[in-house]
């Protein structure tokens, strides 16, 4: 027998997936990492052992239905892996679709099978791989991390492309080109070629995910490190890395503003209501002034009921404009709060950056003497002031 054949190969590909699927069970079970996500990646290397481990075992079952049930467990794995893929990417789960088509599939194959059209059935479940695949594919690529280069992406997608690619190349193969079926199968049993493609990308899928794993980690790591956890806003960390960037850009001639926001009265909902109800408070704070914020706009938490918008790119006549529709959106839509509607205003500081400000401390300091003007006027109002011109020394 050669060092090589098909079923050694296959032998070895079963193993494979056995070691795949302890790795999800670590990740998903003792690390938490993404853990409905490697469930269904664990079982789809479970699943698809039976298939790999014992090629030969459709000799038990009648002669019409063993191709079919030799590749049942295949197909079902593939379907795992693309619903693994799709939780892993955080997308929107359909489970109710991939399985009416996973059920389509299957019945129309095991159909063809048991009227004897074996080679149909065979490429009609090798169609539904390569769609599975392909559609893991094109999660892969659509759900990408946020700043990942497009490179990796690309990288990581691929051999998901390239099993999408083989298994249709073998379903046109069975149905249209019968005299080339042992470059893909030889009886029952995939070619040498075939079993060797087949390992070499399951250790590609293996790779892949694990990376997609990895830069869904770096990515949780990232957001933890920069975004306030109970508002989601930047953190005071990143909102001084994002202000020195625009201070950079005024020095070279562009304009931008920043507020500053606190909430008015802030201490009546944590002594009359309970800390909960400040929370929530806070929370319903962001969410009614990212209404009114364009995508390029950044919020972030200074501290306390204190908040700082950065605003690239806008005169101060039109950010004062911005402001006052936070103003005005905060007095028409209250917290609902344990059957009650509490009233919920803000105080807003505006100034433009300033030359000569690269870290933004100056600006910072103006900003937020104009917000306590704004609570000593009366509160719930927007207070704004354009710098003095600079004359030039004579």
């Amino acid at each position: 027998m050669p060092p090589f054949d098909a079923n050694t190969l296959m032998l070895v590909t079963a193993v494979f997936n056995g070691f795949m699927a302890l790795v999800w069970l670590v990740l998903g079970r003792l690390f938490r990492i993404a853990p409905q996500a490697s469930l269904l990646l664990l079982a789809a290397n479970l699943v698809s052992i039976p298939g790999l481990y014992c090629p030969g075992c459709s000799r038990l079952w009648p002669a019409a239905l063993g191709p079919w049930m030799n590749e049942l467990a295949l197909v079902i794995s593939m379907a795992l892996l693309a619903l693994g893929v799709r939780k892993l990417m955080r997308l929107r789960f359909r489970f109710a679709a991939l399985t009416l088509l996973l059920a389509a599939a299957l019945l129309g194959s095991l159909l063809l099978s048991s009227q004897g059209h074996a080679e149909a059935s065979l490429a009609l479940l090798s169609l539904s791989m390569s769609a599975l695949t392909l559609s893991a594919c094109r999660d892969v690529l659509v759900g990408r991390a946020t700043g990942q280069p497009l490179g990796v992406t690309l990288l990581l997608s691929m051999p998901f492309a390239l099993w999408s690619l083989m298994m249709l190349a073998q379903a046109l193969t069975l149905l249209c080109l019968p005299q080339w079926r042992d470059w893909f199968l030889h009886e029952d049993i995939p070619s040498v070629p075939l079993a060797w493609a087949d390992l070499f990308i399951e250790l590609c899928i293996g790779i892949s995910l694990v990376g997609l794993v990895v830069a869904r980690l770096i990515d949780r790591i990232t957001h933890m490190v920069l975004r306030d956890s109970l508002t989601d806003t930047l953190n005071r960390r990143a909102l001084r890395g994002e202000l020195r960037r625009l201070q950079a850009q005024v020095a070279r001639g562009q304009h931008h503003c920043l507020a500053m926001i606190d909430v008015d009265h802030f201490k009546r909902f944590n002594d009359q209501h309970g800390h909960a109800c400040g929370d929530a408070a806070l929370r319903h704070l962001v969410q009614v002034l990212r209404t009114k914020m364009r995508a390029l706009d950044l919020l972030g938490r200074v501290g306390g009921e204190e908040f700082c918008l950065l605003l690239p790119h806008t005169t101060l006549a039109d950010a004062q404009k911005v402001a006052e529709r936070m103003a005005q959106a905060l007095r028409s839509e209250p917290l609902q709060w344990q059957g009650q509607a509490l009233r919920m205003t803000a105080s807003f500081g505006l100034m433009p950056c300033l030359q000569d400000d690269p870290l933004g401390d100056k600006t910072l300091a103006m900003a937020d003497g104009l917000l306590y003007r704004a609570k000593a006027l009366g509160r719930d109002r927007v207070c704004a002031e354009a710098p003095e011109p600079q004359v030039a020394p004579r």
